[in-house]
């Protein structure tokens, strides 16, 4: 495989990244949301407004699922409902004031600790970081506005790309 295989490149950042999150989250936690209501607050807070069926296809979550997070956050005034102005039959949920401003009081506190640990990297680490920023900016761009089908047969690209010998150098 070469070093631009799509898949030998997931099988290397996946870890990677999930792994920088739960780092992240673990030393800068969100109050005493779960992971899921963390979730739920960022997509609101870049996406804005939205019907609870977008909501549920944005997180990949069933709708009951995206009821139960909505309900939660409800009841810590994070969240409200609001009937549709396009369709009285239809609701969108938002952040209230409350939940903007623990979004913005989370995403500085994680934005300190990236900072330290950045600062702790060499010079050479911190620029290769940053020229992978718009990378990794379009990647995660395609994730957010391409959710992947509850169907889709990922499990044997992985698999597949798993199984396969590494690529020999010289």
């Amino acid at each position: 495989m070469s070093a631009t295989d799509p898949a030998q490149i997931a099988l290397t950042l996946r870890p990677t990244i999930t792994r920088l999150y739960l780092a992240l989250r673990r030393r800068a936690p969100s109050v005493e949301l779960t992971a899921a209501q963390t979730s739920a607050l960022s997509v609101l807070a870049d996406h804005g407004s939205m019907r609870m069926g977008e909501f549920a296809e944005r997180e990949s979550i069933r709708m009951p699922t995206a009821t139960s997070v909505i309900d939660g956050l409800t009841k810590h005034d994070l969240v409200a409902r609001k009937p549709d102005p396009a369709d009285r039959r239809a609701v969108l949920v938002g952040l209230t004031e409350h939940g903007r401003a623990l979004v913005e009081q989370i995403r500085q506190e994680r934005d300190v600790v990236l900072t330290g640990a950045l600062a702790d990297l060499t010079a050479e680490e911190r620029a290769a970081i940053a020229a992978a920023g718009p990378a990794l900016q379009a990647l995660r761009e395609r994730l957010d506005n391409h959710p992947a089908s509850p169907t889709a047969p990922a499990a044997s690209v992985i698999t597949a790309a798993a199984a396969a010998p590494p690529a020999r150098t010289r």
